[in-house]
């Protein structure tokens, strides 16, 4: 098969980088048992109503949509062509459902993690942007983070994320993990661990991500690819 295109990398990061938003990507040789390095898949859920709406879920416990369902099994289609060693997932409605489709598909069961949660968007939960900037105009252009707003910094997710990668990564060396995540999540890591990635890049629902890690280095290969949903798509929001 082919290889992987490098893409960006935690010592060579120059730019700020835009992702492609279909690029088709490539399953690894389906060879089992450990490999010089780990890979991660990072997978964002399937859609669900306030997504299409454009509504901060956060950890409100949302389903998915028919759509939502029908991209999951699209997604866990295409992870069943390789060879997974676990699967994660945040615990959130929405995720457990898309990775126990694709923890199906793949074999092989997944495990939860809160950790992998969406920020917390407190009271701003259930609203639109546009309901946000008529009710909380103080809270507009500040992140949506105030100390009354309930709203998670963004780096305290980015600390969890990170924590929760090292945490697998340390128990799966040389294996091939799935995570079932969510977008916000998804780019806070990426922020972390490639410094110039652009936090505004899209992550779009069911979305595959791949990451490798040998030693200290991570590479990020493939970027929001969702070449497996052959359907229209309904647009979805930056934070949802």
């Amino acid at each position: 098969m082919a290889p992987f295109r490098c893409i960006l990398e935690t010592d060579r990061c120059q730019k700020p980088w835009q992702p492609p938003r279909t690029k088709g990507w490539r399953l690894m040789p389906e060879t089992e048992g450990p490999v010089a390095f780990t890979q991660i898949c990072l997978v964002r859920h399937g859609e669900t109503a306030w997504n299409r709406e454009q509504r901060l879920q956060g950890h409100r416990d949302v389903p998915l949509t028919d759509l939502g369902q029908q991209q999951a099994e699209a997604v866990a289609r295409r992870l069943a062509e390789g060879h997974w060693d676990a699967v994660y997932s945040s615990d959130l409605m929405r995720a457990r459902y898309t990775a126990e489709v694709i923890a199906k598909a793949c074999g092989i069961n997944f495990v939860t993690d809160p950790r992998l949660r969406e920020r917390s968007y407190g009271q701003l939960e259930g609203l639109t942007r546009t309901e946000i900037a008529q009710r909380y105009p103080h809270l507009v252009g500040h992140g949506w983070e105030h100390e009354h707003s309930g709203v998670e910094p963004w780096e305290r997710m980015a600390d969890r994320a990170q924590e929760a990668l090292a945490d697998m990564t340390a128990r799966h060396k040389g294996s091939r993990l799935i995570v079932v995540s969510h977008g916000g999540w998804i780019r806070a890591l990426l922020g972390r661990l490639f410094p110039n990635w652009d936090l505004k890049s899209p992550i779009d629902n069911t979305s595959i991500t791949v990451l490798h890690q040998e030693g200290d280095k991570w590479r990020l290969l493939v970027a929001n690819d969702i070449s497996h949903l052959v359907e229209p798509r309904i647009s979805q929001g930056d934070v949802v």
